[in-house]
Order: structure tokens, then C-alpha cells, then sequence
């Protein structure tokens, strides 16, 4: 029986060590010296901005709206006029341009005048899209700078969660052997090898799913940062600290760049309603034209004014108006909702940033040295020969959670920290 326990206890060994050789083997590969600078998370989201597609889209986007203003406050452009009047169609003298007195070629121009308010809507409302897509750009930079802080930080909990589970890795590889010596030598229970194996294997099972939570963040942060994401990271910033005080984030909403867009979106909105009413106060047209007749006959020079005549309000003008009021009442009901949402979102981040810290703060004060002081009280009972390895093992997978919950509060805290601290815009962000 022990030698069939010994065998089925080295087969374990041998399965759990490949496991280990080989994430040990990539961690080696990782861990050797790099030519690579550092990445810190400053670099990340330089790199980042350098060739964001989005930032490009969004830039070319502002100014498409800032060259539109020039030509929103000008008039229409004039139309040339080009006709032949009056051509005989029978008789003798058909298609003639010359025999008849009335047959003219006329050559002339069309102006339309457009109000001048009616003008200065129309520039005032390119100028709202302008800034509503300049609001937009910096939104966009201010999300990059987000969105690569979080993938930064996704991979830097990931690796530090594979160096502790190496680290434990080689323990329970130890366990395991001591378990199986004191089980030869008749000082141990049959059943403490095969908890020490199982702790083992949960172990190499973790590392397996760190192994596919490092490629995710590695693959994420690539998709941001192309091949600057090989380099090895650099130190995390502090975490416990940000960069505005809470009570600015909370009362300064409208310097948020989540809301600086809806400002000019009302400001369209509300322009659109007053070309809307413009419309019941007609526009007019100055049409010129010179006429030249046969040889016969004087040429004629013609000049006319065309005027809108808006005299069916109700059915055309009015219903316009109405559509347009609705959209401003939208757009201000919407911007509310956006300004108690974005409120209520600040105020859940910071909450989430406030228990990370206290989370974190617990397990470094408290649990994690509880956690450390009972392994070490039931491993000098278990030398001392006071107890089995029951306890021990028991103990030490206690402190193996107790590390990596460690590990997932400040994941939480770096986070949390990410989503408030990159919430507003920087210096570089309005250039």
C-alpha cells in the first residue's frame, strides 16, 4: 500500500511540476532582463495618443464643422441666367432667332437676399456644431486616457498575481514532498499527502486561468498601444491618491467633458427653432437679364423681384415651429437626465474608490497579518509535534486567499482610481 501511495504520490508531483515548468518557463522569459524601457502608465497614454483612430476621426470631424462656419453666414450663390424667348414654332419664319420682334437671347443673373437674421442663425448654428464636436474631441481624449489606464492597469494586477502564485507554487511543491517523506516514515496520516497534492493542484489550476488573464490584458493594452505593449511595466502610481479632490469632482459637473457637449447641442437645437419662425418673414430674389432680338429690333434689359409669400402658416410654417420646439424640449430633457446620471455615476466611483481604500487598508492592517500569524502558529504546533498537517495546510490556503483577495481589492482600489482620476480633462486634452 505505500508503495502504491509513493507511486500515485510521484505521478502528482511529476503532472503538478510540468504545469509549474512551463508557467515558470514563460515567467523566466518575462522576468530576464529587457533591453525595453519600462512602460509606465504616463508612457501608455502618450503612446496611446500619438495615432488614436478615434482621436483622428473625431479631429477631423471639428474641423470639418469649424471650415462649415465660414460659409453658413453667407448669401446663396447666384445663378446665371441663360434663355431664349419667344421662338416661332410654324409659319414661315420658325426657329428663327432674328424675324420675329419678340424672339430674344437673354443672358442675366438671379440673386437671392436672405435676411440678415436669418444669416446670422444659420453662422450662430455652425458655431454650435463646432464647438459641440470640439466638446466631443476632448471627450474622446479624455476616454483614451481612461481606457489605456485601465488596460494598463488589468495587466500589472494580472502579473502581480502570477508572481504570487509562483511564489506559492514552489511551497506547495515542498508541501507535497514533505507530506509524502513523513507519510514513508510512518509520521504522518494517509489522507495529509493528498491534501497537500489537492492544494497543490488548485494552485497550478489558478496559474493556468493568470495564464489566459495576462494574455488578455497583454492583448488589450496591445490594441491601444501596438508593440510598446512588450515592454515590461513600470511602478504603478499611487492608487490612494487623485488628482482632483473628491468635492471637485462631485460640484464642478459642468467642467466635465461628459456634459460640455450638451451646452452647444441646446444651442443648435434653440437656433434651428428661430430659423424655423424666421421662415414667416419672406426672403426675395433680384433676377436681371439682358435680352438681344434681331437686328430690327432694340434689345430689351428686364429686371424682376421674386418674393416668398408664406400665406398658409398654419399648415407649413406653424407645424415646422412645432417640430423644432419639441426638439429643444428633448434636448433639454435629455441634457437633465445626462447631468443626474453622470452626478449619481461620480457619486457611485468615488464610493467604490472610498471601500477599495478601506478594503485594502483591512487587509494589509489586519487580515492578511491574522492570516499569516495562524499559519505560522499551527506550523511550529505541527514541528513541535502539538498537531498534524491538516491544520497547517488549512492555515496556508487561508493565507493563499487572503493574499489574492489582497491582490483583488487593489485591483478594485487601481480602478476605481482610473475611472475618477482620468474623469477630467488635462492641459493636453483641450489642445
Amino acid at each position: 500500500m505505500h508503495a502504491h501511495s509513493i507511486l500515485v504520490v510521484a505521478a502528482t508531483v511529476i503532472g503538478i511540476g510540468a504545469t509549474l515548468v512551463a508557467f515558470n518557463g514563460a515567467h523566466a522569459q518575462s522576468s530576464l532582463p529587457s533591453p525595453l524601457p519600462p512602460l509606465s502608465l504616463t508612457d501608455a497614454q502618450r503612446i496611446a495618443a500619438l495615432d488614436a483612430p478615434q482621436i483622428n476621426a473625431q479631429a477631423a470631424a471639428t474641423r470639418a464643422a469649424r471650415e462649415a462656419i465660414i460659409g453658413a453666414g453667407e448669401l446663396p450663390d447666384p445663378k446665371l441666367i441663360l434663355a431664349l424667348d419667344n421662338v416661332p414654332a410654324d409659319r414661315s419664319d420658325r426657329y428663327s432667332l432674328t424675324q420675329d420682334f419678340m424672339t430674344m437671347r437673354k443672358i442675366g443673373f438671379s440673386q437671392e437676399f436672405t435676411r440678415g437674421d436669418k444669416l446670422a442663425l444659420r453662422g450662430n448654428r455652425a458655431a454650435a456644431e463646432e464647438r459641440r464636436e470640439a466638446a466631443s474631441l476632448v471627450l474622446a481624449k479624455v476616454n483614451l486616457r481612461r481606457d489605456v489606464a485601465l488596460a494598463w492597469i488589468d495587466r500589472h494586477v494580472a502579473e502581480r498575481q502570477r508572481d504570487l502564485l509562483i511564489s506559492l507554487s514552489r511551497e506547495a511543491e515542498l508541501q507535497v514532498a514533505a507530506a509524502q517523506s513523513t507519510l514513508a516514515g510512518g509520521k504522518e496520516q494517509a489522507a495529509d499527502p493528498f491534501i497537500a497534492r489537492f492544494m497543490a493542484a488548485q494552485i497550478a489550476d489558478r496559474m493556468v486561468e493568470n495564464q489566459r488573464l495576462v494574455a488578455r490584458a497583454n492583448a488589450n493594452l496591445r490594441r491601444w498601444i501596438g508593440s510598446a505593449a512588450k515592454r515590461p511595466l513600470g511602478d504603478a502610481p499611487a492608487f490612494d491618491q487623485l488628482a482632483h479632490r473628491p468635492t471637485e469632482l462631485v460640484n464642478g459637473l459642468d467642467a466635465h467633458p461628459q456634459l460640455a457637449m450638451y451646452a452647444p447641442m441646446q444651442s443648435m437645437a434653440e437656433n434651428d427653432l428661430r430659423l424655423a419662425e424666421a421662415t414667416k418673414y419672406p426672403d426675395w430674389n433680384l433676377d436681371v437679364t439682358y435680352g438681344q432680338r434681331g437686328p430690327s429690333y432694340s434689345n430689351m434689359i428686364s429686371i424682376g423681384v421674386r418674393i416668398d409669400l408664406p400665406i398658409f402658416q398654419s399648415r407649413r410654417q406653424d407645424p415646422a415651429i412645432a417640430s423644432k420646439l419639441a426638439a429643444v424640449e428633448q434636448i433639454r430633457a435629455r441634457a437633465e437626465d445626462a447631468l443626474r446620471a453622470h452626478a449619481a455615476e461620480v457619486d457611485v466611483m468615488l464610493a467604490d474608490w472610498d471601500a477599495a481604500k478601506a478594503r485594502l487598508q483591512r487587509y494589509r492592517a489586519e487580515l492578511l497579518p491574522l492570516a499569516r500569524e495562524r499559519a505560522d502558529v499551527t506550523l511550529a504546533a505541527y514541528r513541535g509535534g502539538k498537531s498534524d498537517l491538516t491544520p497547517v495546510l488549512d492555515a496556508r490556503r487561508n493565507e493563499i486567499e487572503t493574499q489574492l483577495n489582497q491582490l483583488m481589492a487593489e485591483g478594485e482600489l487601481a480602478r476605481a482610481w482610473a475611472n475618477l482620476n482620468f474623469l477630467l480633462a488635462g492641459p493636453k486634452d483641450l489642445q
